[in-house]
């Protein structure tokens, strides 16, 4: 994303100021009481969270809490765990803050795409992060792996690999690429299926497991929305969008992934300093999101999976020639993973009937 087309995150301060967060704070707490919201989630992605330091992350939370009352708010750290230390993790522990671990598989897939800035490998440390957090103290607060697919990776390997800690989900991105950008191995046809064809593989391999205590988020959305059951993810289905960005200084806007398709792409024109969370509901690039389906291209409008793939993540639906107009650029791949898992689980149901059938008997 920070190689995208929109390079303003090089204009915005490293991180927020405290007058800043106490803002936030004072936003979230309007948006809250008006809402008569009982939970809030305020998660601190980057960049690098961590950057800041302990004294950072204490104040911020200690700021942010103050601003707000009679809610339970829920804190939350996505990080590549270099950073993570003792000091760190002790202070997330006793406040209750998750950590979601960027790592994108065994050793030589990691050392793909997350080098430090001197080009070395940055494993050791993520595995020292890991030692954190399959502690039994970690284990309450950690929020599980986000990975993304590189084809290059061996996907039963990867999972093999991130299963061995028994993390409580595994979140597999597809990368952010769009019609204008084609994704690695699909540049001469979009009629190829390399990415669903790697997710398959470790589809496979969870969904028959006998202990299913890992959550992957992609399946179990697709499961859920096929069920005709309510999804949970901006990726999947007609749901309306929940979350937004703030920026370290202010700044209200869309979904940072969106900053790989055009030079402001997700800006709003707005800043807590001068607008409410209500506000960005008037921006036509939030319109478009909680009302997705009007939004959508004819193709995918008359597509009979629409409900479950949502005509695709944003980003991935993005060309120059018709901006957002298009199915995604992963299309083919999300119809195969879906009518594959769809066969999968009616196969399934099936054999269990039987079987509860002839036990019956």
């Amino acid at each position: 994303m920070y190689h995208g087309n929109d390079q303003s995150w090089q204009q915005q301060p490293l991180k927020m100021s405290e007058e800043t967060i106490k803002q936030l704070g004072k936003r979230i707490n309007e948006h809250t009481q008006k809402h008569q919201i009982s939970e809030f989630s305020v998660i601190m992605h980057g960049g690098e969270p961590l950057l800041g330091g302990l004294e950072y992350l204490k104040n911020f939370q200690e700021i942010i809490s103050q601003n707000v009352t009679d809610v339970k708010l829920r804190f939350g750290i996505q990080t590549n765990g270099i950073l993570l230390n003792n000091e760190i993790f002790d202070f997330c522990v006793a406040n209750n803050i998750t950590i979601g671990l960027s790592m994108d598989g065994y050793k030589e897939a990691n050392d793909l795409h997350r080098l430090d800035h001197q080009g070395k490998s940055s494993f050791s440390g993520l595995e020292k992060a890991l030692e954190f957090l399959t502690s039994a103290q970690g284990r309450n607060i950690w929020a599980g792996f986000l990975c993304v697919i590189d084809l290059h990776n061996d996907p039963e390997k990867v999972y093999s690999y991130l299963s061995q800690y028994n993390p409580p989900s595994i979140e597999f991105l597809l990368p952010l690429n769009h019609h204008s950008l084609r994704p690695f191995g699909k540049e001469k046809s979009l009629d190829v299926t390399p990415y669903a064809d790697w997710l398959l593989k470790v589809f496979n391999i969870w969904y028959y497991q006998k202990s299913q205590t890992i959550r992957i988020r992609k399946f179990e959305e697709i499961i859920s929305l096929m069920l005709g059951l309510q999804g949970n993810s901006e990726e999947w289905g007609l749901r309306p969008v929940d979350f937004a960005v703030i920026e370290t200084n202010g700044d209200i806007e869309a979904v940072d992934s969106l900053k790989v398709t055009y030079p402001e792409a997700t800006k709003l024109g707005m800043n807590i300093f001068s607008n409410s969370f209500d506000d960005i509901f008037d921006s036509p690039k939030v319109i478009e999101r909680q009302e997705k389906w009007q939004y959508l291209s004819i193709t995918c409008q008359e597509c009979n999976l629409v409900k479950v793939c949502g005509g695709g993540y944003l980003p991935h639906r993005y060309s120059q020639e018709n901006q957002f107009q298009n199915p995604s650029v992963y299309c083919s791949d999300l119809k195969k993973i879906i009518t594959t898992i769809r066969q999968e689980v009616i196969k399934n149901l099936e054999t269990k009937k039987r079987q509860n059938f002839v036990s019956v008997n």
